[in-house]
């Protein structure tokens, strides 16, 4: 498939699984209006842009445009080449990826310690695998892997809720169905155009918010 037609599925399948996501939500939140619950009031989605309306600057827009993407990739999607050294450099830089990105660690001797564990666990994927194993692996694994970021990355935007609980629950999952949909686009185009395609198409799905902000 040339690259033009690739690009065009992509697109395709975003707007597809967008647009199916966004009516899912709209119908959950219907259903819990006819309880006389308003689950919008009871908890806050910080991906919403419309929570920063007031609060943007030049700050805000390089996290959610350049910085929020390229971590996002490289902890789900970098892996993806299923190539040693691709591997390797993600398992290095995962540790350090999730103690700095995920859970904001500034203690020098943590992040130095999580960095060392990813040097310990790329040398080994240097020294006890090769580049042909990861090649009969991505043959065989290849799929479920794209399903497990896909899925993974929409599942790591629960965290951006206030509240979270059981009655909560089916809001907040249909909520992510929308970061899941532009999950699944972002791993098809990684896979088929490289990594670099996967963070440009994410700060595209990124930009809307961003100029939400901007222009509110």
């Amino acid at each position: 498939m040339s690259k033009g037609r690739i690009v065009g599925t992509v697109f395709k399948w975003l707007v597809l699984l967008m647009v199916c996501s966004v009516l899912l939500r709209i119908l959950c939140i219907a259903i819990y209006m006819s309880q006389g619950i308003n689950p919008m009031e009871l908890t806050r989605f910080g991906g919403d842009p419309t929570g920063y309306i007031g609060k943007g600057g030049w700050k805000t827009y390089v996290r959610l445009l350049c910085i929020t993407p390229l971590m996002e990739e490289l902890m789900f999607r970098f892996a993806l080449s299923f190539k040693r050294a691709g591997v390797a450099i993600w398992a290095g830089l995962l540790p350090g990826i999730c103690a700095l990105y995920l859970h904001h660690c500034k203690t020098w001797y943590i992040l130095l310690g999580m960095l060392a564990a990813g040097a310990v666990l790329a040398g080994l994927i240097i020294r006890f695998t090769t580049d042909q194993q990861w090649k009969e692996w991505r043959s065989r694994y290849i799929v479920p892997a794209m399903w497990t970021a896909a899925v993974g990355f929409g599942l790591l935007h629960l965290r951006a809720f206030t509240v979270l609980d059981w009655q909560l629950l089916p809001f907040a999952l249909t909520t992510i169905l929308v970061p899941f949909a532009g999950g699944c686009a972002i791993t098809y185009a990684r896979v088929n155009l490289g990594f670099i395609w996967g963070v440009f198409l994410h700060c595209l799905i990124n930009l809307p918010g961003v100029l939400i902000i901007m222009f509110s």
